[in-house]
C-alpha cells in the first residue's frame, strides 16, 4: 500500500513539471495549426453566444425586478449591482460549482484537437478523421456525460459525504476544505484523463476503473493547476484546458501502458465478454443451421 502511495506522489509530481513541458511543446509543434478544419464549430460557437446572451437578458430583468427602486446607473454599477453580482456568481461558480464543467462541456473541440494532435506526434497515432463531425460528436457526448457523472460525484463527496462524517467528527472540520479541493481537482483531472483513454477505446466505466486502479496521481497532477488556472479571468478559461489536455497526452503515453499494451478488462469485465461472444457465436450457428 505504501509503494501505491509513493507512486502516485510521483505521479502528481511527474505530471506538475510536465507543464512547462507542454507549453514548449504547444509552440514547438504549433498545435494550434488545423483547428479552422472544424467549420461546423463556429456555428456551435454562434449558437452558444445566443443562449448566454438570452441568458443574460433573462438575469437582468430578473435583477431588474427584484431592484425597481433603482436607477439604472445603481442598477448595472453599483456595489451590488447586477455586472458586479453576475460576475463575482460566475467567479465563485468557475471551480467551485457546476460553470468549470460546462466549460469543458463547450471546450471539448479544443480539447479533442489539442489531445489528438499532441498523440499524433508522441505516439505516431492516426488523426486523419479527426476533424470530421461524427468523431467529435461522440467525444462531445462522452465528454457531456462524464461531466454530469463528475459533477454528482462531486456534490456526493463535497456536500452529502463530507457533510455527515465533518459533521460527525468536528475536531477534524478543519481538514473540509482541503477534501473538497482533492475531490474537485481529481474530478477535474479525470474529465481530462478520460480524453486520453477514449482514444484508445476505453469506454467510460472502464476509463474511470483503468484511472482509478493506477493513476489517480495523474488527475491529480493535472486537476490541481487546471483548478487555479480557470479562475484567471477569460483567460484561464481557454489556455487551462487546452495545456491540460497536451500535459495528459504526455504523460499518459510515458506512464501507462495503454497505447502499447492496450486494455487489460478485469475479470468480471472479461467473463462478460466472453458470456457475449458465446452469446454470438450461437445464435450465428443456429442461422447457419
Amino acid at each position: 500500500m505504501f509503494d501505491t502511495f509513493l507512486r502516485q506522489i510521483h505521479q502528481f509530481t511527474y505530471t506538475l513539471l510536465a507543464f512547462p513541458r507542454a507549453s514548449r511543446f504547444i509552440r514547438t509543434y504549433r498545435l494550434w495549426a488545423g483547428m479552422k478544419e472544424y467549420k461546423w464549430v463556429y456555428r456551435f460557437v454562434l449558437l452558444v453566444a445566443a443562449l448566454a446572451g438570452l441568458y443574460l437578458i433573462a438575469e437582468f430583468l430578473n435583477y431588474t425586478e427584484t431592484h425597481a427602486e433603482a436607477t439604472i446607473t445603481q442598477s448595472v454599477f453599483s456595489a451590488d449591482g447586477f455586472i458586479t453580482q453576475v460576475g463575482f456568481e460566475t467567479y465563485e461558480s468557475m471551480t467551485d460549482g457546476a460553470l468549470k464543467w460546462v466549460i469543458l462541456i463547450l471546450l471539448e473541440v479544443v480539447i479533442y484537437h489539442f489531445m489528438r494532435q499532441s498523440l499524433k506526434i508522441v505516439a505516431n497515432k492516426d488523426v486523419e478523421n479527426a476533424h470530421k463531425f461524427k468523431p467529435f460528436a461522440d467525444a462531445q457526448a462522452r465528454m457531456i456525460a462524464v461531466s454530469f457523472m463528475a459533477y454528482g460525484l462531486e456534490i456526493a463527496l463535497t456536500e452529502v459525504f463530507a457533510g455527515v462524517v465533518f459533521g460527525i467528527f468536528g475536531a477534524i472540520r478543519f481538514l473540509e476544505p482541503a477534501f473538497v479541493l482533492l475531490v474537485q481537482c481529481s474530478l477535474l483531472g479525470f474529465a481530462i484523463v478520460d480524453n486520453y483513454n477514449e482514444q484508445y477505446g476505453l469506454k467510460v466505466g472502464q476509463s474511470l476503473r483503468y484511472t482509478r486502479m493506477g493513476y489517480i496521481g495523474v488527475c491529480l497532477g493535472v486537476g490541481f493547476p487546471l483548478y487555479f488556472i480557470l479562475k484567471i479571468p477569460f483567460v484561464g478559461t481557454v489556455v487551462g484546458p487546452i495545456v491540460a489536455s497536451v500535459v495528459v497526452a504526455i504523460v499518459m503515453y510515458e506512464l501507462s501502458d495503454l497505447a502499447t499494451v492496450g486494455y487489460v478488462p478485469s475479470e468480471k469485465e472479461q467473463a462478460k465478454i466472453d458470456k457475449k461472444a458465446a452469446r454470438k457465436a450461437k445464435k450465428l450457428a443456429r442461422s447457419k443451421a
